[in-house]
């Protein structure tokens, strides 16, 4: 089944789209339908082309938000039994007067005529004083300027003569909705999206009447009735089924078709824009009475988000987005809003296909959203909900264009299901589902509101141990800050997706991208980041680790006599490799080595402990085997030689590990030893992020030349395997990037992102280097520079060359 359907018009060829019709504004020439002005919903002209082609005579509507009623009213003119629901009371009673007291009217048409005439004369010799006016409306809107003085005095004199009538409600309803009606025309306020105040050449001018305005509505409403008085036989009476589309009632199977506009996912406050009407008819008291209304409704407006009291359903199609406006709104509650909306369209299409007849339709007038720069898109989530749910699909089409107010463009579309009994049917949540946002712009904009923001280097990310345990799973140089890679992941990556980390060293990103719920894959071609990067992103259990260290204690008790104290006696950067440990720690260490390179490390329960060993080798605190030197570089050492026995630091350190806590969502991953070019992930990747050694830097297998030497490096490694790595290779020539590239290109899926943190320093740009080998497979979408000069150095005053981290973000063309 496709998404996107087929787009057609409901009018001839002539009419390619449904335009205007798809919107209220031709109703306010219609007669009936021009009763009260509204801004959302959808013409009479529309239904009625509906009707045509989808109804009959003998069926039965439902419109779960009626609005003004423009559904049921065409329906019932038709002779068709009409239902609808809807919370808001001063809309009932729209729809109510369009309808049924419609019907009666056109029997009572002269006593209709009588009561207007006698409200107005009533008015005029019952207006209250200019304070007494003033103190009315401070009782339900305190110190707001809605109305002109003369003109408040006449509105709250109407609202009091209508409500000590002593008639029959028929006519007190007509009285409210033609009140109702003008009641923000002569306000200070103008309706626009959502109710504001007047602008300056907007003013309505001073001796503007509320009187003449409501006789003019009054006069309106009873000329349409009067044309109407030789139709009554085909008029049908209208049901509210439900006050609320969101609450399951007892009848079912009984409609054969639903036509609807639920609230656009837009933010708007739909019944603070009526709040003037409900407050003129009776149904408000003062504004507090607004969260009684919110509370009830579907959620669509942001406040009434805050105090919704309904279950949120999980729903994982929407996970992405709610992800994306999580790092990019401007209001907290939008990505709560968005939970809301969906889970609420559950709701109501629950109740849809609960009172449908088998192949019943459902017509869904709505259009998509944009917040923040990030797209919604609306339709698809409802067509997938809907789908899940046993309805079909039948088509899908366009009514009009439509901008957001940042002026992205969005549609409003038209979709047609049937209802199906094949309720097991499932379309799963996956990439191919078209859910996919509005890459480039998207990517763009949440690049530069990164650079704006540097998340990484506000509180309480900027502090020294921010982060996940594992983070500390084993200090490592040339370590990207977890911050930073935790920012990279939640800003440009989704739930679910593949993320490939090519060159992981100590697993900071593929770490970020498991503890988030994405599926990490790290790789690195040197021992040390392969067996940190599969500690961090691969799971097992506390039994796999703990038969590990067994199996390597007893190894270690075994053998250590048998250690020869002299091995690599003269090895060593920073001091021989003797200097730092007492003989007998130095023994133990030599029996863990052997141990480690005999069983190399295939398992998470050996990266664990290989990591945890890796960890205590060296630093200046008791945990460690060294004399005191420094925990990421091992520095030349000092300080006593005292024996540290090695199996007792590594149980502690493992217990600590174990104690780490994962979240629910986070997926195993994997880690391999590769080079990146022998990497075979053709097309299966959403995510590159990778951080590439940087330009005239400390070099990493130096740095760290302790850990690797733990990890069975043998002395001559040091010379004869650099050749292996990216960072030696760069050091003569940077084409060694069209490689690079060329292989991301393979791993990415279409439109896939890839991101480089990199180093700049005096003598090379990297990210210029790099910009200008990308072109062949890659969009440059965003770059920038962080100046690092300033950051903590942790002790190590060798920061090598670099001036500046630099960001690149590509789209894989």
């Amino acid at each position: 089944m496709s998404l996107k359907g087929v787009q057609l018009s409901l009018f001839d060829e002539a009419q390619p789209a449904l335009g205007k019709h798809g919107t209220f504004n031709p109703n306010h020439k219609e007669s009936v339908h021009r009763w009260y002005p509204y801004i959302e919903g959808f013409s009479a002209q529309f239904v009625s082309n509906l009707l045509d082609e989808f109804g009959s005579s003998e069926n039965q509507i439902y419109d779960p938000f009626a609005g003004t009623g423009t559904t049921m009213t065409v329906a019932a003119s038709r002779g068709m039994p009409a239902f609808y629901s809807e919370i808001n009371p001063f809309m009932r009673l729209v729809i109510e007067s369009k309808t049924n007291n419609l019907i009666w009217a056109i029997e009572n048409i002269n006593i209709l005529k009588k009561y207007f005439t006698e409200i107005l004369d009533k008015v005029k010799y019952n207006l209250p004083s200019d304070q007494d006016a003033l103190e009315i409306f401070n009782q339900a809107f305190k110190n707001k300027v809605y109305y002109q003085s003369s003109r408040l005095i006449e509105v709250i004199a109407l609202k009091q003569i209508i409500h000590q009538s002593d008639v029959v409600c028929q006519l007190k309803e007509f009285a409210y909705l033609a009140l109702g009606s003008i009641a923000v025309e002569c306000s200070e306020l103008k309706r626009a999206s959502d109710l504001r105040y007047r602008r300056q050449n907007e003013y309505l001018p001073l001796n503007l009447s509320v009187l003449d305005k409501f006789k003019d509505k009054t006069d309106q409403i009873y000329q349409d009735i009067l044309r109407m008085t030789d139709n009554l036989s085909r008029f049908s009476p209208v049901t509210c089924l439900e006050e609320s589309a969101l609450v399951s009632g007892d009848k079912t199977d009984f409609i054969d078709l639903i036509i609807t506009s639920p609230p656009y996912l837009n933010g708007t406050n739909y019944f603070r824009n009526t709040k003037i009407e409900l407050w003129l008819t009776g149904f408000l008291n003062n504004e507090k009475d607004l969260e009684l209304f919110r509370q009830k409704a579907m959620a669509a407006g942001i406040n009434n988000i805050s105090r919704n009291n309904r279950e949120i359903i999980p729903i994982v199609e929407i996970e992405s987005f709610v992800s994306n406006l999580e790092k990019s709104a401007y209001d907290s509650r939008i990505p709560q809003l968005v939970k809301c909306y969906f889970s609420d369209t559950i709701l109501w299409l629950r109740q849809a296909f609960k009172v449908l007849k088998k192949s019943g339709l459902l017509i869904i007038d709505i259009g998509d959203s944009c917040f923040a720069g990030v797209h919604i898109p609306t339709e698809q989530i409802i067509t997938i909900l809907a789908t899940n749910m046993g309805f079909k699909l039948r088509e899908e089409r366009l009514v009009r264009g439509r901008k957001s107010k940042d002026g992205s463009p969005l549609k409003q579309v038209l979709l047609i299901f049937e209802k199906s009994f094949n309720t097991s049917q499932y379309i799963p949540a996956n990439k191919n589902y078209s859910l996919i946002q509005n890459s480039f712009k998207d990517y763009q904009s949440m690049a530069e509101e990164f650079a704006n923001c540097l998340p990484h280097q506000q509180e309480p990310y900027s502090k020294r141990n921010w982060g996940h345990q594992l983070h500390s799973l084993c200090s490592y140089q040339g370590k990207l800050k977890p911050a930073i890679a935790h920012f990279l992941i939640k800003y440009f990556t989704s739930p679910q997706d593949i993320i490939l980390d090519p060159m992981s060293g100590s697993g900071t990103i593929p770490l970020e991208a498991f503890l988030q719920g994405r599926y990490p894959v790290g790789n690195d071609l040197q021992e040390l980041g392969f067996i940190l990067t599969k500690a961090k992103v691969e799971k097992g259990t506390d039994e796999e680790v703990y038969e590990i260290f067994n199996s390597l204690t007893k190894y270690i008790s075994k053998y250590k006599k048998d250690q020869d104290f002299l091995n690599y006696a003269e090895f060593g950067f920073n001091g021989k490799i003797t200097d730092y440990f007492h003989p007998e720690t130095y023994r133990e260490i030599l029996a863990a080595r052997h141990y480690i390179k005999t069983s190399p490390c295939t398992l998470w329960g050996q990266a664990l402990v290989y990591s945890c060993l890796l960890h205590i080798l060296h630093g200046n605190r008791p945990y460690a085997l060294s004399r005191c030197s420094h925990p990421v570089t091992p520095f030349k050492p000092s300080g006593d030689f005292e024996y540290r026995p090695l199996i007792p630091r590594l149980k502690e350190k493992i217990a600590r590990m174990l104690q780490s806590e994962y979240p629910q969502n986070a997926f195993c991953g994997m880690a391999t030893q590769l080079p990146f070019s022998k990497l075979n992930y053709t097309g299966n990747i959403d995510v590159v992020i990778t951080s590439p050694p940087f330009a005239d830097s400390t070099r990493f297998f130096i740095a760290n030349w302790l850990r690797l030497w733990l990890t069975g490096w043998e002395p001559e490694d040091f010379v004869v395997r650099q050749e292996q790595f990216l960072e030696y290779k760069q050091r003569r020539n940077m084409d060694i990037y069209y490689d690079f590239f060329n292989s991301c290109a393979g791993w990415l899926k279409p439109k896939g992102r890839l991101i480089l943190h990199v180093g700049k320093t005096a003598s090379c740009n990297m990210a210029e280097e790099l910009s200008s080998r990308a072109g062949e497979h890659f969009q440059l979408v965003y770059s920038f520079e962080e100046n690092v000069q300033n950051r903590e150095k942790f002790g190590i005053t060798a920061q090598g060359a670099t001036k500046s981290h630099q960001y690149l973000f590509f789209i894989r063309k």
